[in-house]
């Protein structure tokens, strides 16, 4: 038994050293150089040999992109200035000329060089104003936000 375990391991040796040797000898010998990667094998003449084109490798983790610059920050702006009050109702030729009251309901007479016309609290009149209530001192109006009185001329 010991003598087939001799032989056999005597064989095992000399298969490992042939493996060395071709081992040895694949190292040794020098192999082609693979083609460059987009390189087309019938290359045009004038066109750079394979192994001179660059090897593109593929992103694995994404692209190196550099943020853009920020833009830069915008000047303050002055403030708008606010806007003009409004003109007084008299100087626009509107004049209260008297109050009509009749169940719940209170109409007021306004007059101007173009005519005179009669208002109820909802309506308005040519300048943008609204007449929103009326009372017993005049007529409110409303424009841009601001309240105004049309009251009697004294």
């Amino acid at each position: 038994m010991r003598l087939i375990a001799g032989i056999a391991l005597l064989a095992a040796l000399g298969a490992v050293g042939l493996a060395a040797q071709e081992l040895r000898a694949a190292w040794l010998r020098e192999l082609p150089a693979p083609p460059a990667v987009g390189a087309l094998p019938d290359a045009a003449p004038g066109a750079p040999p394979a192994a001179a084109v660059p090897r593109a490798w593929p992103a694995l983790f994404g692209e190196d992109r550099p943020e853009p610059p920020a833009p830069p920050p915008a000047e303050p702006q002055p403030p708008e200035p606010p806007a003009p009050p409004a003109p007084p109702l008299e100087s626009l030729g509107y004049a209260l000329s008297g109050l009509v009251a009749e169940g719940g309901t209170t109409w007021a007479i306004v007059s101007h060089p173009a005519g005179a016309r009669i208002l109820r609290v909802g309506d308005s009149l040519d300048e943008g104003y609204r007449v929103v209530a009326i009372d017993a001192r005049g007529v409110w109006l409303e424009a841009g936000g601001e309240r105004a009185l049309l009251g009697f001329g004294r």
